[in-house]
């Protein structure tokens, strides 16, 4: 072999060395996943539902570069590209965040909402009105009932 076959080869070796390095940094550097986020088995394909363990965070440990994640329940890290204007959308309009097998995450509004059926950002929406709807009724009702005992009580009173 002569010198120049044998610098390329080098070249090479070398190139492959630093390919191998860099991928065993970069997964080294992958946030942990909590017990929450463990991927898990989809048992009934639910419609939409709060996900109260979700949420971002970020995490400087490659190259000391500040990164977002996304994780919720049953869904391990996921990287977010642009966060900032996620977080304008979501007070407007559902976002998706992230998608993990045939599990969807929405942002929208102030709360996380997970899927497994395929909904739109217009049936989130429609559906997250529908419940805000029902819990201010409900709240009305409890309002009304509380009232109403108030004044049978004075009224026994008397």
């Amino acid at each position: 072999m002569g010198v120049g076959a044998m610098s390329v080869v080098w070249v090479v070796v070398l190139l492959v060395v630093l390919v191998v390095v860099g991928v065993v940094v970069r997964r080294r550097s992958w946030p942990e996943t909590p017990a929450f986020a463990r991927p898990r088995p989809v048992t009934s394909p639910g419609g939409l539902a709060p996900d109260p363990n979700a949420g971002f965070f970020t995490h400087r440990r490659f190259l000391f570069r500040k990164r977002h994640f996304f994780v919720g329940t049953g869904c391990p890290p996921v990287p977010v590209a642009d966060f900032s204007s996620l977080d304008v959308l979501r007070r407007e309009q559902p976002v998706r965040i992230a998608r993990y097998g045939i599990r969807v995450w929405w942002w929208f509004g102030e709360d996380f909402y997970r899927e497994a059926v395929g909904l739109g950002a217009d049936d989130v929406r429609a559906w997250v009105r529908e419940r805000d709807r029902k819990r201010l009724a409900r709240q009305d009702r409890a309002r009304l009932l509380s009232a109403a005992e108030e004044s049978l009580r004075k009224r026994d009173s008397e």
